[in-house]
């Protein structure tokens, strides 16, 4: 059996000129980050797509922001000529599993692979064309596949800090999802695609979730300790997997003080990459130390990244909120849920949104002013709400598929519609400059908004 998932990913399309969603990057230009998903369900939907995603998902999952076209293939990243055919067979098993629109845009997929396997050996090149002809023609612009040099790139912005990427198969068994980075502690120690592991840092990996075994690899300590079994059928052994993280702090913050003496702490959050989540709760514990009064989170310009950092932050400053829910092929709609600890429950709040506020950004957005926790200011933001899954491949590419759509708490749709703010302000510092902030905070009225209740909290198949 394949062990297939990865994650849930939000992509961007390529802007038609540069602007605040263009990430430039060598070889796969998208700005990309990592992401865990808590997917909450109820019992007797155990047979749902959704459910088999969320048992699926991964620890250190790719969930995925970006701004760029697909990326190319190049020959630089194909092996020597072999029979490239499993790797165009994991791709369409895949597809198959999970991919959103169950009509295939008309491709019948069984026969694609089937023509292909009559033919002579392919070679990887050949594989990877093949296998991107296929994803192509299903007409969805965010699906792609990516080569082993490609998808390294993706875990430029690990949670967990030691990438790996972790599934949860459909017996329930924890393994490892993806071949791990040449230069990664795992690699070096011999972990292997498709490797079970046994426990994480003491604590047995049976019947654990996706969310629980992150929780596990993210606890105090610079190192991690797993129990693996090979899938070659080794024998148990331990490894050691040192924790280190490689992405840039996405969070500056300072303190603003009005002409009456008001302190307004300042958060500007650029991206949500693995740090996200610690860099804004250090932000709001140094502010509200220094005695602000009120907060603005600034998300303008931000494309998104982390979904597992929207999650977080938003329970920052919500007790365990719903943040938003998200509807699978089959269309049964399950909610999602933060379990970060509250840290900011009364501080009067103000997001900052724009054009160019998308993906996950939206999810915050949307999630601390639906649970009437945050006024909304700026402009209409993006509208991207389909989600994309970063499948891990056995040769160490990736294939990525849409495998869902997303709402807010209050079940409003995002994509290709946005989030619309409480207050439509044209920024100063949009004009002028980022060193014109002060004269956007000088006008921030934090006042109480109408707000209307959620409708009740469900889960439908």
């Amino acid at each position: 059996m394949l062990v297939v998932v990865a994650a849930l990913v939000s992509f961007l399309p390529a802007p038609s000129q540069p602007g605040p969603h263009t990430h430039t990057r060598v070889v796969c230009p998208p700005r990309v980050a990592l992401i865990s998903c808590n997917h909450q369900s109820p019992q007797g939907h155990a047979q749902s797509l959704g459910l088999r995603l969320a048992r699926s998902l991964v620890t250190s999952a790719l969930c995925v922001s970006l701004a760029g076209a697909p990326c190319a293939l190049q020959a630089s990243d194909v092996a020597a000529p072999t029979d490239g055919i499993a790797i165009v067979r994991e791709v369409v098993t895949l597809l198959d599993k999970y991919f959103l629109d169950r009509t295939f845009n008309g491709v019948d997929l069984s026969r694609q692979l089937q023509q292909l396997e009559s033919r002579e050996l392919l070679t990887e090149q050949q594989a990877l064309e093949e296998s991107t002809r296929i994803v192509k023609s299903l007409g969805d612009r965010y699906s792609r596949v990516m080569t082993p040099t490609q998808a390294v790139k993706l875990g430029k912005y690990d949670v967990t800090g030691v990438g790996m990427n972790l599934v949860i198969s459909d017996d329930g068994a924890v393994k490892v999802g993806a071949v791990p980075p040449a230069e990664s502690d795992a690699a070096q120690l011999g972990v292997g695609f498709g490797d079970t592991v046994l426990s994480i840092n003491g604590r047995s990996a049976q019947g654990m979730t996706s969310f629980d075994a992150l929780e596990a690899i993210q606890s105090d300590g610079d190192v991690v300790l797993m129990r693996l079994k090979s899938t070659d059928g080794g024998g148990e052994r331990d490894v050691a997997l040192r924790k280190q993280f490689q992405t840039r702090n996405p969070v500056s913050y300072r303190m603003f003080a009005t002409d009456d003496g008001v302190r307004i702490g300042y958060i500007k959050l650029s991206e949500f990459n693995a740090q996200c989540k610690r860099r804004v709760r250090e932000a709001v514990t140094q502010l509200e130390g220094g005695g602000a009064s009120a907060i603005v989170l600034d998300l303008r310009g931000n494309g998104g990244g982390v979904l597992d950092g929207a999650l977080g932050i938003a329970g920052l400053f919500l007790e365990k909120p719903l943040v938003l829910y998200v509807t699978d092929a089959n269309g049964s709609m399950q909610p999602l849920y933060s379990r970060e600890p509250l840290l900011a429950r009364d501080v009067p709040l103000q997001v900052w949104v724009d054009a160019g506020t998308a993906s996950s950004a939206e999810v915050l957005a949307s999630a601390l002013h639906d649970n009437c926790r945050a006024s909304v200011v700026g402009g209409v933001t993006y509208g991207k709400g389909v989600i994309q899954g970063v499948f891990g491949l056995s040769d160490g590419g990736a294939l990525i598929q849409t495998v869902a759509s997303y709402s807010t708490p209050a079940r409003e749709a995002i994509n290709k519609r946005g989030v619309t703010p409480d207050e439509k302000r044209t920024f100063v510092s949009d004009v002028l400059g980022s060193s014109f902030v002060d004269a956007d905070l000088k006008q921030a009225n934090f006042g109480r908004r109408a707000c209307s209740a959620l409708p009740p909290i469900s889960s439908q198949q």
